[in-house]
């Protein structure tokens, strides 16, 4: 009992970092102009993965990989949904935050349009690719929370680690607990909200897989050399 209250409580702080990047995401590519702005954005939201990392805070897309490299407690696999839970409580407390301090500011215009980009659903090609850019997300977050494991506090790690979350917020790849902060910052609540969220988490936990298979083939060709 004592550990799943601790993951809820973490959980909540994982749900606040990645809230943070968010946050310094949308203040970029709406302040910065252009391309600029939106490669500053994609630095600066790496801050909520590495505060998630150092502090060894529970996010739910950060530890999922860990149920396909091995078998783990039963007190993890209940902590999964129990720290799902506390990142969402999280993230949305500080969109919701955000939209009550920023909600006459036209910042909330660019915020509308980010959350309009992952809830428009209507043809089979959208959420097409709404699954793919979770799926490869799922793979950046595990690759960047691995290789900071593998290498942490060190410069490799960390310069990896702002790497693939470079690479997953400039492509636009789609983060569940990032998209529950916009949508509350946006006040953007309805039936597509839901349905995106239902994908990109189920997608964002398949992703893993993908970087899982990578590094057992990256560390069996080593071993064999």
């Amino acid at each position: 009992m004592k550990y799943q209250l601790l993951s809820f409580l973490k959980g909540i702080l994982a749900g606040l970092a990645i809230g943070v990047g968010g946050f310094l995401y949308i203040l970029m590519i709406h302040y910065v102009p252009g391309e600029l702005g939106k490669v500053l954005g994609s630095l600066l939201f790496a801050v909520g993965l590495f505060t998630v990392c150092s502090l060894q805070l529970h996010l739910y897309t950060g530890k999922i990989g860990s149920v396909y490299e091995d078998k783990q407690t039963k007190e993890f696999y209940i902590s999964l949904p129990v720290m799902l839970i506390g990142n969402a409580i999280g993230a949305f407390g500080l969109g919701y935050i955000c939209f009550a301090i920023f909600r006459n500011l036209d910042i909330t215009n660019t915020v509308n349009n980010v959350c309009l980009s992952r809830t428009t659903l209507n043809t089979f090609n959208d959420y097409l690719s709404c699954m793919i850019k979770s799926l490869l997300c799922g793979l950046c977050v595990y690759l960047a929370v691995k290789s900071f494991s593998l290498n942490r506090m060190k410069p490799l790690g960390i310069i990896l680690l702002v790497l693939f979350v470079f690479i997953f917020v400039y492509a636009g790849f789609q983060h569940c607990i990032a998209n529950m902060f916009y949508f509350g910052f946006g006040n953007h609540i309805n039936l597509y909200t839901f349905v995106n969220l239902i994908f990109v988490i189920l997608f964002n936990s398949l992703g893993p897989i993908l970087g899982v298979i990578l590094f057992k083939a990256f560390n069996k060709q080593g071993k064999v050399q």
